[in-house]
């Protein structure tokens, strides 16, 4: 079997993860970038036109399946050569085209957003199966596109790669120090945030550090607490370096699909607390390898972070639940392996 992967460019890496398990399995796979196949793709407004060299890549490589997680484009133009189509969805995009509505600045700004979000819509309506990236999402999408095939295909991980013995230097945080990774891309995830300040400002001798950015930063900077310190985005390869520096990872997020920092911090055998959204408790087993929390819930919040500051053994013996967790359910060869049976199990035409 040959399978064409053509992923976003923040996402390629992941993608190429994949191909290479796909690959171990026997099947010839290509990941490519898709913004590569794009016409002008240096231009931001024009980088989403349709461009004959997709085609022809299609045609040459010849696959049996065309696997994309930007249905822009590569959908159509793999309908356009009669190939069967898989769809990878990560979050919410109908929801998400709500929230960012909102925040359109301009209407050139609010014309790019409703033409992509079309190009979106008819390219998902191709697909012959629909892959979200945790259950919580599939149902979502079944709200949206009754009657078409679904399934869910989680992102696997390199446990590798977050070795939880790091021996580099660490960040120079107070102690104790609760530390999260946190994108503040859409409103309803950082809400989650804002609700949480309430749990910083109650425990004033504990220091909370977030890393990440966003266009909603400056709304979170105007209400945080003087305890809780905003970093700005940090380069990838220094987020293990951080989650190393701190105590205990939180993530309290008002809407999440399968957020990858989650995961990274089980693999550094961090005691995590998180936000009960989402599709988080497909990887945080509540009491287990984490626990799970009410966004809202200050009091619970404050509970969970003082066990585990008082516990060490307790919070230490978590965090290696956490990874070994992790390092059985997302497994590449695991998610590889779950592909390939829905490509036969699933009323389709792609196997």
């Amino acid at each position: 079997m040959k399978i064409l992967i053509a992923s976003a460019k923040g996402k390629l890496q992941y993608s190429m993860e994949f191909a290479q398990a796909l690959e171990r399995l026997g099947v010839e796979a290509r990941c490519v970038c898709d913004r590569d196949y794009y016409a002008l793709s240096e231009f931001k407004i024009l980088k989403y036109l349709p461009f004959p060299k997709l085609l022809k890549l299609i045609k040459q490589f010849n696959p049996d399946i065309t696997f994309t997680d930007v249905p822009f484009y590569t959908a159509h133009m793999a309908k356009l050569q009669t190939r069967p189509l898989v769809v990878f969805l990560r979050g919410d995009m109908w929801t998400e085209m709500v929230w960012n509505r909102g925040r359109c600045p301009s209407l050139p700004h609010r014309v790019l957003l409703e033409w992509k979000h079309l190009v979106q819509s008819y390219g998902i309506k191709k697909a012959d199966l629909v892959l979200a990236i945790c259950g919580w999402l599939e149902k979502r999408i079944k709200n949206h596109l009754a009657g078409y095939p679904t399934g869910v295909l989680h992102k696997g991980m390199k446990p590798q790669v977050w070795d939880p013995q790091y021996d580099g230097k660490l960040f120079d945080l107070e102690h104790p120090a609760i530390v999260g990774v946190f994108d503040l891309e859409i409103y309803p995830k950082v809400a989650g945030l804002l609700k949480f300040v309430e749990c910083a400002k109650k425990m004033p001798t504990v220091s909370f550090y977030f890393a990440g950015s966003g266009p909603y930063m400056n709304l979170a900077r105007q209400n945080i607490s003087s305890n809780i310190v905003l970093l700005g985005r940090i380069e990838k390869s220094e987020v293990r370096r951080f989650l190393a520096s701190g105590d205990i990872f939180v993530h309290p997020s008002g809407w999440d699909a399968l957020p990858t920092t989650v995961m990274e911090a089980c693999l550094m055998e961090k005691p995590v607390i998180a936000s009960n959204v989402g599709g988080i408790p497909e990887i945080v087993m509540d009491n287990e390898t984490g626990y799970l929390c009410d966004v809202a819930d200050t009091s619970q919040w404050i509970r969970r972070i003082q066990f585990l500051l008082d516990n060490p053994k307790a919070a230490e013996s978590l965090g290696k639940k956490a990874r070994q967790h992790v390092m059985r359910k997302f497994d590449w060869n695991r998610i590889a392996i779950d592909f390939m049976r829905m490509l036969t199990e699933k009323k389709t035409n792609v196997h």
